[in-house]
């Protein structure tokens, strides 16, 4: 039976290039590198083909060359080719020949809601849920996180915590997901707490640098900083 994986990643960074107000640039810290190398190692190969799906943030090419260069470069992928859906003719056989074509799929961050309903135009959820079934790793951050569950929130969305709302995901795993719970307020904790109890579902916080792995029925956490962890809410 093919072990079926999903890696969700609350948060973190991998090294990427930061302008701030003064025109200055730097480069992040890499954070992730444990939960990375986990999702390299899950393939069972030595020097697995990653594909990059990064809808949530236009496939902005600026973020592809930070996942090359992290995941190629740094552990060891043999390539990490893009799923480019945003703005292009790509049709179905190709983007059916890419997802096949991988070893590990990985999904960045942004925008969840927008990245979904492209992706359920184009009948990328169902290809991926062929290709979950089938063995092959399915691992994202933050967004490319959350939209693995039955639901998650609208928090990036609105300027309100009273707006806060309850959305469908891909339901590849059961219940609620909410990224960088370290970064929260004491009260967005607790309203996302209250929303949950009100529509009796289950859920998970995940802190920046820590990973839910789901496989098959077992379930661990993989955080790479001791003050960070996954937790069950409500």
């Amino acid at each position: 039976m093919n072990k079926k994986t999903i890696v969700a990643v609350g948060g973190g960074e991998i090294g990427r290039i930061k302008i701030l107000p003064d025109g200055t640039t730097y480069q992040t810290e890499i954070e992730t590198t444990l939960i990375d190398k986990f999702i390299v190692e899950a393939s069972g190969k030595k020097n697995p083909k990653m594909l990059f799906i990064g809808t949530a943030s236009n496939d902005k090419a600026s973020y592809l060359d930070v996942i090359t260069t992290h995941f190629k470069d740094r552990l060891g992928c043999s390539c990490v080719e893009p799923l480019n859906l945003v703005g292009t003719n790509i049709s179905f056989e190709e983007i059916r020949r890419k997802i096949f074509s991988a070893d590990i799929i990985y999904v960045g961050g942004g925008d969840t809601t927008t990245m979904l309903k492209i992706w359920k135009e184009l009948g990328v959820d169902k290809l991926l849920f062929e290709a979950y079934n089938k063995g092959i790793i399915l691992s994202g951050i933050s967004a490319g996180a959350i939209c693995w569950f039955e639901y998650y929130d609208n928090g990036d969305d609105i300027d309100n915590i009273e707006q806060l709302d309850i959305i469908s995901g891909l339901s590849f795993i059961k219940g609620f997901g909410v990224p960088h719970y370290n970064c929260l307020t004491p009260k967005e904790k607790k309203k996302i707490n209250d929303k949950l109890k009100d529509k009796n579902i289950k859920g998970w916080s995940i802190d920046d640098c820590v990973a839910l792995v789901f496989q098959n029925d077992e379930l661990k956490i993989i955080s790479c900083r001791p003050d960070r962890t996954a937790t069950p809410i409500p």
